[in-house]
């Protein structure tokens, strides 16, 4: 049985592709790497994942590892699950952030990481941890421009067009990065006081946010947590949040510490509460320091010594279907 502090990191093999986290020196602590190569499209897609799968099998079969690491390799886990479930794999994993696997299939891994205490709640396996935030935060140059303005940026279940609403016929001054119109969903023109701008590089995305005088994350309702790595970011660069109640957020803003929390689709809420950020400086200069604050949760130092731990603790754990029994 591995005693924690014993942990020999060849024991492990992570499986990922490279991206954040997973291609920094902090995912160096872990010698034994299996990085998919992309052969077409996003790395999601089907090719990909059968092709980053061979190169898994192979160098399990040469190293014999006594744990998997899944990263950024979403697709492949729910098929490494099913062969667990099988019992044509023994090998234990531990799984990050998953979508494509429901409760039926998490038992079969060791660990699963998620980005929301809320969704590890009453799941034995399940370990909450917050989210890295990926930017180089010592060397964002703030943008500049001619008088204070809003930014929003991201993808996924975000919703712009109450955001959008929002600000229509206002003299507020609001900037959204996104990547595609469909992600930013709305229809018609925009009021000229709005300007979209579409896929940048990272340290430019994060010019755009440092500048801001506030940070809307808006998200769609729903249970499914989303819009973490944005919000972390703003954390990590201190600036005072709007965002959505629920989707998980609780962990990262808190109503009136780091920033405002407003209803899903709530127009009147998301102007009132940038708004009230704007005019009230006391406020927003409180958020900005308890946001500065919280950097540290965020860094890739602290993700990379998480995950140590669990792989610690997986490791002392006795047979190899101690998480199925436990799930």
């Amino acid at each position: 049985m591995t005693r924690p502090g014993d942990l020999d990191l060849d024991d492990v093999l992570v499986v990922t592709f490279r991206k954040g986290f997973w291609d920094s020196p902090e995912c160096e602590i872990f010698p034994r790497r299996v990085y998919g190569k992309v052969v077409r499209g996003h790395s999601s897609g089907w090719l990909n994942t059968l092709a980053v799968a061979a190169q898994a099998l192979a160098a399990a079969a040469r190293r014999r590892p006594k744990l998997l690491l899944f990263g950024s390799a979403h697709r492949l886990v729910p098929f490494y699950l099913v062969l667990r479930r099988l019992r044509l794999v023994t090998t234990p994993a531990i799984v990050t952030n998953q979508v494509h696997f429901g409760p039926r299939y998490a038992r079969y891994a060791r660990r699963v990481i998620v980005y929301s205490s809320r969704e590890a709640e009453g799941r034995p396996n399940y370990v909450y941890l917050p989210i890295p935030a990926d930017g180089d935060f010592g060397h964002v140059v703030p943008h500049a421009e001619d008088g204070p303005y809003v930014f929003s940026g991201g993808g996924t279940l975000r919703d712009f067009a109450s955001l959008v609403k929002a600000v229509a016929g206002t003299d507020l001054r609001l900037t959204i990065v996104t990547h595609s119109p469909e992600t930013l969903g709305v229809p018609g023109p925009l009021p000229g006081n709005c300007r979209v701008l579409w896929r940048m590089p990272l340290q430019e995305f994060l010019s755009l946010m440092a500048g801001a005088a506030v940070v809307v994350v808006p998200l769609r309702a729903g249970d499914t947590p989303h819009g973490h790595t944005t919000i972390a970011q703003a954390l990590c660069l201190g600036k005072a949040i709007v965002t959505t109640r629920g989707a998980g957020v609780a962990d990262y803003v808190r109503d009136g510490v780091e920033g405002l929390l407003v209803e899903p689709g709530d127009v009147d809420g998301y102007r009132a509460a940038i708004r009230t950020l704007l005019e009230d400086e006391e406020l927003r200069a409180a958020c900005e320091r308890r946001a500065r604050t919280r950097r540290s949760e965020f860094t890739y130092s602290a993700l990379a010594r998480s995950l140590r731990v669990l792989c610690e603790e997986v490791l002392g754990e006795s047979g190899p279907d101690a998480a199925s029994r436990a799930g």
